[in-house]
């Protein structure tokens, strides 16, 4: 049987946050900082006060905007073939995305990131089996204006590789372009499927900046779905306690999803969430903790209460190096996010609090993610599997398994994951082959994956990509050309 989904609430505890959450959205509300969008939802009957800017959402209008998200989402591949269902209760593993530094490979040395390296990084997305999406993974350092950055990154990854495109931008002329860069590429039907999802943030505690008011409006004028990512922090814009915050994500994700269905039922979103607690002895932001990862439990639960696909970010880790703290930190936010069922899980090949990528930790986070769906996916259990018969067959002190029909029938089989990377075998075989670590043996390999070009857009859809770029540049005033 599959692992059964972790659960760290009871149905009790869910309930006590449902509740305390409507209390804080019908009572307190949420501040909206865009006139737009506050003038759409007053004439959709919830209670504004001009005054403040804020709104409040009265339980029976939240709990029927709740009811028309759609339970899942079905995702395509740049060429417009089925790439993937959100919601279908199989986890999708992404790499990325926002870093800002790149630790290079040659080098070794932690430097601004460039355009080059999310081409590459796009590039060597294409050819792993456990990376199902692509985050834009930094926001490259080497473009004539920073303002453009996000632009030129979409562009890079779609040009590389066919996988679904994930973005996030709190810039509502960036997400407007991000969207149309994706439909230049895009050899389907952008009005009609799904290729790519915003993500788009509140922020704690309790309000919407105008720029993403203005880019969910946006963004509902299509059909490309809405990860609503809140961001609160334990302890700065959240309370100190893991209550607390979850009930703060839940309000302030919640807020998001009923305006998006009050404005435009049915309308395709995530409740998403990504976890930051404090060091109170630091004062360092913490992505890896293992609290985050308990909270990443607490969150899938949450998503399956409301009935709406869920996104999470992992693995995570706040080391700055590529060393036991960062495996266990990445490992243990995988696991978690994995094993809790979550439908969209970003954040494969960053590190360092999330601000620097390199192309072995996402070879590094691919085999992690292989092994933390290989747990989830349990032991078939069928007469053909046990093998009564055989094990009866051979007896006791019989020959050898290994040359039997059921063994190698097998060899192939998902039951065992071939990882591309551990080390296996003996100490001489490893010391014979230069005693290298798993950084440089995913160092070596992605320099080989590296030189594959098979995810290239065609010469037409280039041309068509690269002169959309120029129009969404030129009109924003975003870079001079």
């Amino acid at each position: 049987m599959k692992l059964e989904p972790f659960a760290v609430l009871s149905e009790s505890d869910i309930q006590h946050i449902h509740n305390a959450t409507l209390d804080i959205l019908s009572g307190c509300g949420i501040k909206i900082l865009g006139t737009r969008l506050l003038d759409a939802l007053k004439a959709k009957g919830l209670p504004v006060d001009e005054k403040n800017q804020t709104v409040r959402f009265p339980h029976n209008i939240l709990e029927n905007a709740l009811a028309t998200v759609p339970p899942q989402i079905e995702v395509r591949d740049r060429e417009g073939a089925p790439a993937f269902v959100l919601g279908d209760g199989a986890p999708k593993i992404a790499a990325g995305h926002n870093a800002v530094f790149w630790l290079d490979a040659e080098t070794g040395e932690t430097r601004p990131s460039r355009v080059a390296d999310v081409e590459r990084f796009a590039r060597l997305c294409e050819q792993l089996q456990h990376i199902d999406m692509i985050g834009i993974p930094v926001m490259p350092q080497d473009v004539p204006n920073p303002k453009a950055s996000l632009l030129h990154a979409v562009k890079a990854c779609v040009e590389n590789s066919r996988k679904p495109i994930f973005f996030s931008t709190d810039n509502a002329p960036v997400n407007r372009g991000c969207i149309e860069l994706l439909r230049a590429a895009f050899a389907g039907d952008l009005d009609k499927h799904v290729y790519g999802i915003s993500q788009l943030s509140p922020t704690s505690p309790l309000f919407w900046e105008e720029n993403v008011c203005e880019a969910i409006l946006d963004t509902l004028t299509t059909a490309v779905p809405l990860a609503i990512l809140p961001e609160p922090n334990a302890g700065v814009s959240a309370p100190y306690t893991l209550a607390g915050l979850l009930t703060m994500n839940n309000a302030e994700c919640l807020s998001g999803l009923a305006m998006i269905q009050l404005l435009k039922p049915g309308h395709p979103v995530m409740y998403a969430n990504s976890w930051t607690a404090t060091d109170m002895r630091s004062g360092a932001a913490l992505v890896g903790s293992i609290e985050t990862s308990v909270c990443r439990i607490a969150g899938a639960q949450l998503a399956r209460f409301y009935g709406v696909p869920s996104h999470t970010t992992a693995p995570n880790s706040d080391n700055h190096a590529h060393d036991e703290q960062n495996a266990w930190e990445k490992t243990f936010s995988l696991m978690a996010a994995v094993g809790a069922d979550n439908d969209l899980i970003v954040n494969c090949g960053m590190f360092a609090c999330g601000m620097t990528c390199s192309d072995e930790q996402l070879l590094m986070d691919a085999e992690i993610a292989g092994m933390c769906r290989r747990m989830a996916a349990g032991v078939e259990v069928t007469p053909e599997t046990i093998a009564a018969e055989l094990i009866k067959r051979i007896g006791p002190q019989g020959e050898t398994y290994l040359t039997q029909d059921h063994t190698l029938e097998r060899l192939r089989s998902a039951e065992f994951l071939g990882p591309d990377l551990a080390v296996r075998g003996p100490f001489s075989s490893w010391q014979a082959a230069g005693s290298r670590d798993t950084a440089a043996l995913a160092r070596e390999r992605a320099a080989k994956l590296a030189d594959d070009n098979h995810g290239l857009l065609d010469a037409r859809r280039t041309d068509r990509l690269r002169n959309c770029f120029t129009d969404i540049v030129e009109e924003n005033e975003l870079v001079t050309l």
